[in-house]
């Protein structure tokens, strides 16, 4: 096996790990470095697990030490940044190309929410928010069309608010037109809408 094939299989063996996708998904999304600490408080995850999988991910570089801070009771802490993850060698099939971005991304969605939630909670005057699901029946070519203009709103909006900029604060718009059985829906309209 090529030295890049087998690297190309480390990285992918490591990223089987549902936990090192969390981390490296919230590490990537941040704009800088975060500490173990700040890492295991936003995942919900020990001190131990971090350490761990934090370094499986610098053994791949998926993650890099970006220097040190001082922390709490005078200890220095790490300073870690992740890169976003491309999947491109022979060493996956398709079916496991495409469950790893699966993975990838419905464990992204779900940080954003989970720490969503945590800030309403917080607070909830400070922190509006909407939130919502359709049920809907619908043929394929109905879908697409959705999907289309759907894409297309969502490209333009955030083309315009990537920056942060004066009076703005983070918000995260998460989406999915995705499979169901339609028997968990038990109403086929579900919105909370606290921007009002």
């Amino acid at each position: 096996m090529k030295k890049r094939q087998r690297r190309t299989a480390g990285v992918e063996n490591v990223l089987k790990s549902p936990i090192r996708v969390r981390i490296l998904g919230w590490l990537a999304g941040q704009s800088e470095p975060r500490t173990k600490r700040e890492i295991g408080r936003a995942l919900s995850l020990s001190n131990a697990a971090v350490h761990y999988h934090l370094k499986r991910l610098e053994q791949e570089a998926l993650v890099r030490l970006e220097g040190t801070r001082p922390g709490p009771n005078s200890i220095i802490e790490k300073l870690y940044s992740g890169k976003s993850v491309t999947v491109g060698s022979n060493a996956m099939n398709d079916k496991e190309k495409s469950e790893f971005y699966l993975r990838y991304t419905l464990d992204s969605i779900s940080e954003m929410h989970r720490e969503a939630e945590q800030l309403i909670r917080s607070d909830w005057q400070a922190n509006r928010f909407l939130v919502g699901c359709y049920g809907v029946h619908s043929t394929e070519a109905e879908i697409k069309r959705l999907k289309i203009r759907l894409l297309k709103l969502l490209q333009q909006f955030h083309e315009g608010h990537k920056r942060p900029s004066r009076n703005t604060k983070p918000v995260a718009i998460t989406f999915g037109l995705v499979p169901s059985s339609g028997l968990a829906w038990g109403s086929t309209q579900k919105v909370f809408d606290m921007l009002s």
